[in-house]
């Protein structure tokens, strides 16, 4: 298995939303699968066998994100790879005051590191980790990670906590009409800021990253290559989406074992029916639009109803493809990438 990652420059501005334009916080694997397929397309054509065969034995995770720590002073180096939250209750064994439940509801995504304590502390009989998420290291208030990660780097931890690493912001703009070329109604656009931090010697750098199981080949890498240039989201025409410099490494597979007793899935999913009754801790999220194609007007695609990343299951699930085609429309298919790809929630102590 690989872990392909995405260096954006600093101040890097991306448009990652939904159907109604709404930004979203992380840019899923059914988007994910949809950039990859179009990029494909653009280097190899529409008819190419070999982008059909491709997705067969392909899966990968959605899009997450990842914190480069360099010291300046001695050139070490090290990265952190964060996981979505599992949407399971965490729970510490004494209760929380009322300023330590908000501090701890803010965490997001935490450290590989992090999520091997987590996936030690699940309770098979009660359903939850007991776990206190407290106990790590925040950055940014959204991000946990383990002390013993960056004890190496020189990093002055206090600091961590206040530091902003995604910052959202907020632009006013005007809709210009195609026809009269006048000003029409007044709007506002969101795009989420790519920002890095200096901390003592320490630059510390978000980036971006998703795991994939499948044969990475100079096809495939061809195509993931033009999708850092070519931007991912919206607004790429504004210079929105770039994700800078490519790279690949092999992963290591230590939280993806497990005894099979829990899954959490870092990929949106489409459960298959044999699926559902595996579903432990979910949320449901949302996707439509439209379908855009050389063969003539846009048509609206099927609206379809997906599985959360960080979605916990009492067993392995698999997900699939779906047909989004509306059922007028038959010129070429159109799919969703609805299979999940599972990391193991829990181990044997």
């Amino acid at each position: 298995m690989k872990v392909i990652k995405f260096y954006p420059e600093n101040r890097a501005k991306l448009h990652i939303g939904d159907s109604q334009g709404n930004l979203q916080e992380t840019f899923s694997s059914d988007q994910l699968f949809s950039a990859l397929y179009n990029n494909l397309v653009l280097l190899y054509g529409p008819d190419s066998r070999y982008i059909s065969e491709l997705f067969t034995d392909t899966v990968f995770s959605s899009l997450l994100y990842g914190i480069g720590f360099y010291n300046i002073s001695n050139g070490e180096k090290r990265e952190l790879f964060f996981l979505p939250r599992p949407l399971a209750p965490i729970r510490k064994k004494e209760e929380m005051d009322l300023f330590e439940r908000k501090k701890e509801k803010k965490i997001k995504y935490i450290s590989v590191g992090a999520y091997k304590l987590l996936q030690k502390s699940w309770q098979r009989e009660e359903k939850y980790f007991s776990f206190n998420l407290l106990d790590l290291i925040l950055m940014g208030n959204q991000f946990a990670c383990t002390r013993e990660e960056i004890k190496s780097i020189g990093v002055d931890v206090a600091v961590l906590e206040s530091i902003k690493l995604f910052r959202i912001n907020t632009s006013p703009k005007v809709a210009v009409s195609r026809t009269v070329d006048k000003s029409e109604h007044f709007f506002y656009q969101d795009e989420v800021e790519v920002v890095y931090n200096k901390n003592g010697d320490v630059l510390v750098k978000p980036f971006l990253y998703f795991f994939f199981r499948g044969d990475l080949n100079k096809k495939l890498w061809g195509a993931l290559r033009l999708m850092a240039d070519e931007g991912i989201g919206g607004k790429r025409s504004q210079g929105r989406g770039m994700l800078g410099t490519v790279s690949h490494e092999e992963w290591q597979e230590e939280i993806f074992e497990g005894d099979g007793d829990c899954f959490m899935t870092l990929s949106s999913m489409y459960p298959e029916y044999e699926d559902l009754g595996k579903m432990l801790y979910y949320e449901i999220t949302e996707r439509s639009g439209y379908l855009y194609s050389q063969q003539g007007r846009p048509l609206r695609k099927k609206r379809v109803r997906l599985l959360r990343e960080g979605s916990i299951f009492s067993g392995p699930v698999t997900g699939k493809l779906i047909d989004i085609r509306p059922d007028e429309f038959r010129e070429h298919e159109a799919y969703l990438n609805g299979k999940a790809f599972l990391i193991s929630a829990a181990v044997e102590v």
